[in-house]
């Protein structure tokens, strides 16, 4: 007979045994760790080193660490050789491991360092590369990435995981990682939470296992981590944070660029070494009070953070024992040498361990003196090749002789006729966008779309001359910023699919074929217009964000909601600077809920179916006025930037089919049409249970809606362009026979008097939804993108319908 051995039967491949943990590995392991005054975790990284580091296949997967770096123009001696040294023990021959350094020249240029010359960054970015080597860095395991080069050929890539990062924090877990742009909490502009985001992205853009950053980004760090867990991201990086070297002044908790006397820079002389170490503080005792007080004193100027750049205790604050502990003898077999009280040696006593050095010198057995004189000679051998360098090596001395002229370049003194630079995204010049055009954006996307949301869109369009250009803006990233659809890739583009095919066959209903809005409408999705010059884009959006203080973006916001949505207000300010409208139609501020329409925000029960003015404007509004006002207020721009003009949609018809409920958790199916209601099912049902309290015109929902899709005179711009065609109610001859009415006015009258019946008048809207219905389900179908949108979103409702209940 036969035997069949099926899958189930057959044997399982057994897993290859675990690597064992060898007595190099643990050498790699200790070596790494020294370089970080704190690892999260030593665990983690055991890990990493066993499956990606020594003794694994060479074409293999390499354990990836990161840092950043600005090209400002001056190096602190803790980033060149301090970094040197601990790069050189992260890459050590045989780890199989990569050091990644981030140039961040675009933000430089952002920050208008070199006048804003990006030719010339870079070529301060080539110089420290040449300041590293020559202090000794192995390069044969370093790579540098150019951030303006990375971020622009893969802004489709980066971006996109920036607003994945920043819509699953609030605003209080962001304001915690502001410490790395020195700012205490309640004194942020709105770029500040921006920065954090987008040094978290660098972690995952640049596929980081380790981030080998100062104590001082221990924060953000620690929330790249926390993104891990948000994303479901299975490895976490390992985070190892170097120590943050005290300046050399008393109170200095880290050294300062912008203080030239409060550290050793790699470009110092030999006599700026002993002047800055010979006036350096240095206490042989602890100073409490003091020191206390200039942290105080610190803390009210507005610089944050001071009590975590450092994770061990030190009640000394010794600079000078700290550059011995951590420049001088940090280096594998490295040693300090100096006089001592207690040496007849004329080249004094060396020490091969730190701790003696600082037990002799507590003990008085080596002077503050003695102290200093050895550092300065320790300083000046290790710096002696970097000066080497720079008189020797044609390609560096070149390098350091621009960075020179760039310095003695005066900085241009801006005039009051000199207009400001301003990065944007122009798509005019793109030829996406025609100039003076009218702006409306579309609502941010969501699983019910309304006939409210179509015909708020509609109005808006409609508010501009017709012979005005319009643009209809798809928000797909602000989408993702926001949250909506949970950010799904597949649920927003199907929103806009559906949103889009049923305006259209809405358009033709109401206004003719001939007559019809959108044929003469530009559709922009954000996104792609965004990658036509990512670059300028991002700038403008983060020039924003400068320009205003946090608590002004986040307007009504809590600390709780999450920070995406200050992202998204920010992205609004650069969508409007790329279009450069004449004119602009938003939305009053509804506390920033999708969901809620503008007319159903603010829902009038006063005789009238269109909203009411706003009281105040919205948050957006106020922010693009003041930037324009203030930013772009230079005569020049104002002839190629002027202020458009910002309606508010107070026209739309309001299409509520029942009075407001207290709040949006308790809203029912039934409060209004969705573009995706089956005329069939949807059409009768939900008019028969609308609200309609028989003489009641304040709020009548039937008069609203027979008004707007039956063409009745409203003389308001909400009604379509048929308006005063006539709409004829059939009623027995009993109720006094049929009736035409040509205007709202005359519903009305009828209504408030009797005349009308409610049941009659819910017969002809109910026969007119159900035409109304048809036709955007028509459209739907034929649109396959659509038809696949309504199936993904329902489908989505039905899921999150059965976690709510769980």
């Amino acid at each position: 007979y036969a035997l069949t051995i099926t899958e189930a039967t057959m044997p399982k491949k057994e897993a290859p045994p675990p690597r064992p943990w060898t007595d190099d590995l643990e050498a790699d392991l200790q070596r790494i760790l020294t370089v970080g005054e704190e690892c999260i975790s030593a665990k983690e990284l055991q890990s990493l080193i066993l499956s990606k580091g020594r003794g694994t296949p060479d074409d293999g997967p390499r354990i990836r660490l990161y840092d950043g770096f600005e090209p400002s123009g001056r190096m602190h001696i803790a980033q060149g050789l301090l970094k040197s040294v601990n790069v050189n023990k992260c890459t050590a021959d045989g780890t199989h491991s990569t050091f990644c350094f981030w140039v961040a020249d675009w933000f430089a240029l952002m920050n208008d360092k070199m006048g804003g010359d990006l030719q010339k960054i870079v070529i301060v970015g080539k110089y420290l590369i040449e300041v590293w080597k020559a202090a000794g860095m192995d390069l044969s395991n370093v790579e540098f990435r150019w951030a303006s080069e990375e971020i622009t050929d893969n802004a489709h890539i980066y971006w996109p995981i920036m607003l994945d990062v920043a819509r699953r924090f609030n605003v209080t877990r962001i304001k915690k990682c502001c410490q790395i742009m020195g700012r205490l909490e309640g004194n942020l502009t709105a770029a500040q939470v921006l920065y954090p985001l987008m040094q978290c992205t660098d972690v995952f853009f640049l596929k980081a296992d380790i981030c080998q950053l100062g104590v001082d980004q221990r924060k953000v760090n620690m929330l790249a981590r926390e993104y891990c867990d948000a994303a479901k991201k299975k490895y976490k990086p390992v985070i190892l944070s170097h120590h943050m070297l005290y300046g050399l002044k008393k109170g200095q908790e880290k050294m300062s660029k912008s203080d030239p006397d409060s550290a050793i820079f790699m470009e110092d002389t030999v006599e700026d070494v002993r002047r800055k170490i010979t006036k350096a503080y240095c206490p042989t005792a602890e100073e409490g009070g003091a020191a206390g007080e200039e942290e105080k004193i610190t803390a009210e100027s507005g610089d944050a953070g001071k009590e975590s750049m450092h994770l061990t205790e030190d009640t000394l604050k010794n600079p000078i024992l700290d550059y011995v502990q951590h420049i001088v003898m940090s280096p594998p077999g490295a040693t300090f040498t100096c006089a001592t009280s207690t040496s007849a040696a004329p080249e004094g006593h060396t020490y091969d361990k730190y701790e003696a050095v600082k037990e002799d010198f507590l003990a008085g057995n080596i002077t503050p003196d003695q102290l200093k004189e050895g550092l300065i000679e320790s300083l000046n051998t290790l710096l002696q090749p970097v000066r080497d360098h720079f008189t020797n090596d044609e390609t560096a001395k070149g390098l350091l002789e621009q960075v020179r002229e760039f310095k003695r370049e005066a900085a241009p003194v801006a005039s009051g006729d000199e207009a400001p630079k301003v990065f944007r995204l122009d798509l005019v010049k793109e030829g996406v966008v025609q100039p003076n055009s009218h702006l409306v954006m579309a609502p941010l996307p969501n699983s019910t779309p309304t006939m409210q949301s179509a015909a708020d869109i509609l109005t808006k369009l409609k508010a501009a001359d017709a012979d005005t250009p319009k643009v209809l803006l798809l928000r797909d990233w602000t989408a993702l910023v926001n949250n909506a659809l949970d950010a799904d890739a597949k649920l927003i583009p199907a929103y806009h699919a559906i949103l889009l095919s049923t305006l259209r066959a809405l358009d033709i209903h109401l206004h003719g074929e001939d007559s019809a809005i959108m044929k003469n409408v530009t559709i922009v999705l954000q996104s792609e217009a965004i990658l036509k010059d990512p670059s300028n884009y991002w700038i403008s959006v983060i020039n924003a964000g400068r320009h205003f203080q946090l608590d002004t973006v986040m307007g009504g916001m809590k600390d709780a909601d999450c920070v995406g949505k200050v992202i998204g207000r920010l992205m609004m300010i650069g969508d409007v600077l790329g279009v450069n409208p004449k004119s602009i139609a938003l939305e009053m501020e509804n506390d920033g809920d999708v969901n809620i329409s503008n007319a159903m925000a603010n829902m009038n029960l006063g005789g009238d179916d269109s909203a009411t003015s706003p009281s105040t404007q919205s948050v957006e509004a106020t922010l693009i006025e003041e930037f324009y006002s203030v930013k772009l207020s230079h005569p020049s721009l104002q002839s190629i930037l002027p202020l458009p003009t910002i309606t508010h949609n107070t026209c739309s018809p309001n299409l509520a089919l029942q009075q407001p409920r207290e709040s949006i958790a308790h809203k029912q199916e039934i409060d209004e049409y969705f573009l995706t209601d089956d005329p069939k099912v949807n059409g009768k049902s939900k008019m028969k249970k609308a609200f309609c309290e028989p003489g009641n015109i304040d709020f009548c929902p039937p008069i609203a809606l027979l008004t707007y899709f039956g063409g009745l005179d409203s003389g308001s711009s909400g009604s379509g362009s048929g308006a005063g065609k006539g709409v004829t109610i059939s009623r027995s001859p009993e109720n006094g026979g049929d009736v035409t009415y040509t205007s709202k006015s005359q519903v009305e009258a009828d209504f408030e008097s009797g005349a009308l019946h409610p049941g009659d008048l819910k017969g002809c809207i109910s026969t007119i939804m159900v035409e109304v219905l048809t036709k955007t389900s028509e459209a739907i179908k034929k649109d396959g993108s659509a038809a696949k949108g309504v199936k993904a979103l329902k489908a989505w409702e039905k899921k999150m319908s059965k976690q709510k209940k769980k």
